[in-house]
C-alpha cells in the first residue's frame, strides 16, 4: 500500500506543537441541542466562543456547551425530535482525525470573529468535517471517543482480511491444541513419554501464542480498524447521491456528507444531469449486486456449521457406541475431541453476529431494491421529467439516510465483536 503522508492541519489555525495524525471514532450518545436565532458568545471550557446566527449550541450533561456550524450538526447528528429552536439529537459514529497537543499549551483560532481559545498537553486538535476543526480537552476525549488508530497505520495495511485470518487461525487453535493434548495422553498411555512431553509442551506454546495474539489484537483494535475502512468505502459509493442533491461531496468524510444530505432541508441548486443520475443508478445496482453476495456468503457460514453441528453429534454417538462395544481407545479420543472442533466452528462464523448482519444487510439491500425501482420508473430513457423531481429527491434523501444507517450498524457490530480466547 502507499505510504501515508502526514497532515497537520491548517498552520493559520493554531500555534503550539502536535504529534502524529490519529483516526479516532465519536461514540453514539443522546445531547440536546439549541439553533441560535442571533449571535451569542458561549462560553466552552477551553475559552469564549462566538456562536453566529444559525449556528447550533450541544449542551452536554456536564454543564458544558459549544457552537457547531449548521452543516456540521446535521452532518454529526441524527435529530430524534425538535421543539421550535430545540433539538434532541444522537450523536452519530463518525471517523475523524485528531492531532494529540504536545506542548504545554496550544493557542486555536476558530477563524474571523468566532474567537480563539488555549488547549493544554492531553487534549487534541480536532478534525470532524471537511475544513472543520476545533480543539477538545482531555476529559471531554476521553468521555466521547475512541482511538482507532495513527492514519498511517490504517493507510498501510489490509485490516478486513489480516482480521478474518486472525480470527480463524484463533478459532482453529483450540481444536489444534486439545488434539495436541490427546496424542500426548495416548503416548503416555503407550510408555513413550518423551513424546508426551514435547507434545504438551508444543501445546503450552500454542496457547501462550494465541492468548498474545488475542490481547495484541484487542490493544491494537484491529476491528475498529476494518470497520472504520469498511464503512468509509461504502459511504463513498453514494457520494454521487450527494452531488446530485446539490451538497458538497466529501471522500475524507463520506459519512458526514451522507447526513447532512439526507437531514439538512435548506434548498440547494440540484444536479440533475443524465450522466449523474445514470451513474448514480448504476452504483446502486453494483452496491446491490455485492451486498447480496456477501448475504448469501453469511447464509453458506450458518449453513455449515448446523450441517457440521447435525454430523458431528452422529459421528459422537456412533464413536462412543463403538468404543463401548469393542474398547477402542481411538474413537473414544475422537469422540472427545470432535466437540472442541465443531465448537471452533461456530466461534469462527460468529453465529449470533451473523444473524445481526443477515438481518441488517437484508434491510439495507430491500431499500436499495426500492431506490433502484423508483430511480428506473422515473427515468426509463435515462431523462427526468419536471413532475418528477420532488419524488426523485425524496427518494434520494431516503438513499443517503440508508448507507449513513447502513454504515452506523456495522460500526455498531464492530464495537460489539472480538475474537474468543483460545481455550
Amino acid at each position: 500500500m502507499p505510504k501515508h503522508k502526514s497532515v497537520h492541519p491548517p498552520s493559520h489555525l493554531f500555534h503550539g506543537d502536535l504529534g502524529e495524525e490519529l483516526v479516532v471514532l465519536s461514540s453514539s450518545v443522546v445531547r440536546i441541542a439549541q439553533r441560535l436565532d442571533a449571535a451569542s458568545e458561549i462560553e466552552t471550557a477551553d475559552g469564549t466562543v462566538m456562536g453566529r446566527r444559525g449556528d447550533f449550541v450541544i449542551s452536554l450533561p456536564s454543564g458544558e456547551r459549544y457552537p457547531i456550524p449548521p452543516s456540521v450538526f446535521y452532518g454529526t447528528y441524527q435529530v430524534l425530535s425538535q421543539v421550535g429552536s430545540r433539538f434532541v439529537c444522537r450523536r452519530l459514529l463518525h471517523a475523524r482525525r485528531a492531532w494529540p497537543i504536545e506542548s504545554p499549551f496550544v493557542d486555536f483560532d476558530y477563524g474571523p470573529g468566532r474567537g480563539k481559545v488555549s488547549g493544554e498537553r492531553g487534549g487534541w486538535v480536532y478534525q470532524s468535517d471537511e475544513g472543520d476543526y476545533g480543539l477538545i480537552n482531555a476529559r471531554a476525549k476521553k468521555e466521547g471517543h475512541l482511538v482507532v488508530g495513527t492514519a498511517a497505520a490504517l493507510k498501510s495495511t489490509d485490516w478486513g482480511r489480516r482480521f478474518k485470518i486472525a480470527v480463524w487461525s484463533l478459532s482453529l487453535l483450540s481444536p489444534a491444541m486439545t488434539m495436541v493434548a490427546l496424542i500426548a495422553y495416548a503416548a503416555a498411555f503407550k510408555d513413550h513419554h518423551l513424546l508426551a512431553q514435547v507434545l504438551l509442551t508444543i501445546e503450552a506454546v500454542c496457547l501462550v501464542l494465541g492468548v498474545s495474539s488475542f490481547w495484541w489484537i484487542q490493544k491494537d483494535r484491529w476491528v475498529l480498524k476494518s470497520a472504520v475502512i469498511a464503512e468509509t468505502t461504502i459511504a463513498r459509493e453514494f457520494q454521487s447521491a450527494v452531488e446530485i442533491l446539490g451538497r458538497k461531496p466529501s471522500q475524507s468524510f463520506p459519512s458526514m456528507a451522507l447526513w447532512r444530505a439526507a437531514q439538512d432541508e435548506l434548498g440547494n441548486e440540484l444536479n440533475l444531469s443524465s450522466s449523474s443520475l445514470a451513474s448514480l443508478n448504476e452504483q446502486v445496482g453494483k452496491t446491490y449486486a455485492r451486498l447480496q453476495r456477501e448475504i448469501e456468503r453469511h447464509h453458506t457460514s450458518e449453513a455449515l456449521a448446523t450441517a457440521l453441528s447435525w454430523a458431528s453429534a452422529l459421528v459422537i454417538l456412533l464413536c462412543i457406541g463403538y468404543a463401548i462395544y469393542a474398547r477402542a481407545f481411538y474413537f473414544e479420543l475422537l469422540a472427545i475431541w470432535l466437540p472442541s472442533a465443531i465448537s471452533a466452528v461456530h466461534g469462527a462464523v460468529w453465529r449470533r453476529q451473523l444473524v445481526h448482519r443477515i438481518t441488517a444487510g437484508k434491510e439495507f439491500l430491500s431499500e436499495l431494491s426500492f431506490v433502484q425501482k423508483q430511480m428506473n420508473a422515473l427515468m426509463p430513457q435515462n431523462k427526468l421529467e419536471e413532475s418528477g423531481v420532488e419524488i426523485l429527491i425524496a427518494t434520494l434523501r431516503a438513499l443517503c439516510q440508508s448507507a449513513g444507517e447502513h454504515t452506523q450498524r456495522r460500526l455498531q457490530f464492530a464495537i460489539a465483536e472480538d475474537p474468543s480466547i483460545p481455550v
